[in-house]
């Protein structure tokens, strides 16, 4: 197939795709397309490398190096505030029931203010805000589950069939190679290797979940052609992540998928009452491992099993490095900081490229924001923790998908820096843990009814009507959702 025919092909692909979504989903509006526009470009790479106005910006510069971008990112965020002023979003609703999450979001502002540049700080502090504006664009929507569906949908169909296309057609724009050794590495219609793994890594757990929530669907509808459609990406995404060779990718993948199914059985989906025990359990077996010297065993094991060597390809003389360096541990760097030009040479003796970070989220958060930001954001994960443990008790089947991203990320985060950047998964995990107002009162109201009753309703993705939910309120409602 010539790459003018596969465009062609790929084209149609993704046209039937689009409109088998909109006929699946008819009451998500326009607006969607704002944060969707947005996870494309965290996702893949800077309109102005898609335009090639600045073609030397590269995965070790800051996206905002070009006008162009600082534009088109600031448009979005102003787009997205006035489709939420329209809606009439409840904000002290909103940081009522995000606490945590804006309690960390207010210490990483105040944390430019001893960052080297302030400003620069505080510009990329806005563009984090900017994801938080996205996730309630998506979830202030009329239907916020069928958003949320139809915004995980169309990002797999961006991201997936033009990633295959490029990487099988277009060897020019899909492949890089190492500026010492010359080695070639996949990155499709991303910048580096890592950002491809990373993006499909959400693609692949969020098309798991469409596909295992269709199929539940497909037995009452009878319609198989979504199903197939989902089967198909899934094929696209399995391929794509041979061609990255991303060892991170492919193992929270597959524990993602794990959870996910896991959540589908009820003996397994019961012990989530126990989560806090299980998650005290596991830390005081990783403190005893560490203590006792089998960690060291347990990782040189482990790291050749999924493919890496014991050093996860140098990531412990990184860590071991960067932790040598003179910041305030309290305080770090200031938010988004410590890889200054004179640190990342520096820091960057005897490698083949150029680091900009310590490959670990934990690490960068404190060099970063010191350890009163690692705390607020443990703070806020835990926070995030519980909330999704009380939505899968009440039968919440976008509980399952939500704890599936919150434990992939956290396991992520161990060998890639994700928190706080502009990226697909740090989206895709402030999505799973922002409440909306909406989804916890439609969450209080089902919580009252029978256990089946509300579970067959969850499951069904039906949303109390107005007067369902106030007879309900008149009977009793959760203090605490």
């Amino acid at each position: 197939m010539t790459p003018s025919l596969a465009l062609c092909v790929f084209g149609l692909f993704l046209l039937w795709l689009f409109a088998k979504e909109r006929k699946l989903r008819k009451n998500v509006s326009f607006a969607l397309w704002i944060p969707l526009s947005w996870a494309f470009i965290v996702g893949s790479k800077p309109v102005s490398l898609w335009l090639g106005i600045n073609p030397n910006l590269g995965s070790t510069e800051y996206v905002e190096d070009s006008i162009l971008d600082k534009v088109i990112f600031a448009v979005l965020i102003a787009s997205g505030l006035v489709v939420l002023m329209k809606r009439r979003a409840n904000w002290s609703a909103i940081f009522l029931h995000n606490q945590w999450l804006f309690a960390y979001f207010l210490y990483l502002g105040i944390s430019t203010l001893w960052a080297d540049d302030s400003f620069v700080a505080f510009k990329r502090w806005i563009k984090d805000i900017g994801n938080v504006v996205m996730v309630l664009v998506v979830l202030s929507e009329e239907d916020p589950l069928g958003a949320i569906r139809a915004f995980l949908a169309k990002c797999t169909y961006l991201f997936v069939p033009l990633s295959v296309l490029v990487t099988k057609y277009y060897p020019g724009i899909s492949i890089q190679y190492g500026k010492w050794d010359g080695r070639a590495f996949y990155v499709a219609i991303t910048t580096n290797k890592n950002i491809l793994g990373m993006t499909l890594f959400v693609c692949g757990l969020s098309l798991f979940w469409l596909l295992l929530d269709q199929y539940d669907k497909q037995r009452r509808t009878k319609d198989k052609a979504v199903l197939l459609g989902y089967s198909i990406l899934i094929l696209m995404t399995a391929w794509l992540l041979i061609k990255a060779r991303s060892s991170t990718a492919f193992t929270c993948l597959a524990l993602g998928g794990g959870i996910l199914l896991g959540m589908r059985v009820p003996a397994i989906r019961g012990q989530v009452n126990r989560l806090g025990a299980y998650t005290a359990g596991v830390a005081a077996l990783l403190v005893f491992l560490q203590a006792s010297g089998l960690w060291g065993v347990l990782v040189t094991a482990s790291t050749r099993a999924v493919g890496r060597d014991p050093t996860l390809h140098g990531r412990a003389e990184i860590w071991q490095a960067v932790s040598k360096e003179d910041i305030n541990p309290l305080f770090g760097a200031g938010f988004y900081s410590f890889w200054t030009t004179e640190r990342m040479q520096r820091l960057s003796a005897g490698y083949h490229y150029l680091l900009n970070e310590a490959h670990n989220g934990y690490f960068d958060i404190y060099l970063s924001s010191g350890l009163i930001g690692l705390a607020a954001l443990i703070g806020m994960l835990v926070a995030a923790a519980g909330r999704i443990k009380r939505a899968l008790l009440d039968g919440s089947v976008f509980g399952s998908l939500r704890l599936a991203i919150l434990t992939t990320t956290i396991v992520y985060n161990v060998t890639e820096s994700i928190f706080d950047r502009l990226g697909l998964v740090w989206f895709t995990l402030l999505l799973v843990v922002t409440e909306y107002p909406r989804l916890v009162k439609a969450r209080a109201t089902l919580s009252t009814r029978r256990p089946t009753e509300a579970t067959s309703a969850v499951f069904a993705d039906q949303v109390p009507s107005p007067n369902h939910a106030n007879q309900a309120n008149q009977r009793s409602i959760a203090p605490n959702c």
